[in-house]
């Protein structure tokens, strides 16, 4: 299977995958807090939980693979973000991580697919980037929309 065929794969499975979780995700005009982790649907913190550790895992791939450091800095930066705010005991609205996941991660996703080359399947390298496009492509199906929410919040 060539890494167009994976790479679709990928983006139609977290599609699927996708939908019943849109339906329990956490509105964006709440708060994003431990309160209201702890309350989402254990296939919702499966999903995340999953989702960290593929982030994390990019520091495997930052020596030798381009896109795995876009992937990581943007995740490290947009949680950087989100614990500032929580250091200082400020609310943060789960539309506001949302928007924060589109802005550092969509560049770690356009590395990924502008570096496509690089991905084969099986190698460690080439699993890791399709469960990272997987994992994009469906948190953006929910990012995208509870972003928009939250600027619209915020400045309407």
């Amino acid at each position: 299977m060539n890494v167009k065929s994976n790479l679709t794969i990928a983006a139609l499975a977290a599609c699927f995958v996708l939908i019943p979780a849109v339906a329990s995700a956490l509105p964006a005009l709440e708060e994003w807090n431990n309160v209201a982790r702890l309350a989402l649907p254990t296939y919702v913190k499966i999903w995340l939980g999953m989702m960290l550790l593929t982030n994390i895992a990019a520091l495997a791939f930052v020596k030798k693979h381009v896109a795995a450091r876009w992937v990581f800095v943007g995740f490290a930066i947009s949680h950087a973000i989100g614990m500032f705010f929580w250091s200082k005991n400020i609310p943060v609205l789960a539309g506001q991580i949302s928007l924060l996941h589109v802005v550092f991660w969509a560049p770690g996703a356009i590395m990924l697919l502008r570096r496509r080359a690089e991905i084969k399947i099986p190698t460690a390298y080439g699993i890791w980037a399709c469960l990272s496009l997987f994992f994009y492509v469906g948190s953006m199906l929910v990012d995208i929309p509870a972003g928009l929410t939250a600027i619209k919040h915020m400045f309407g």
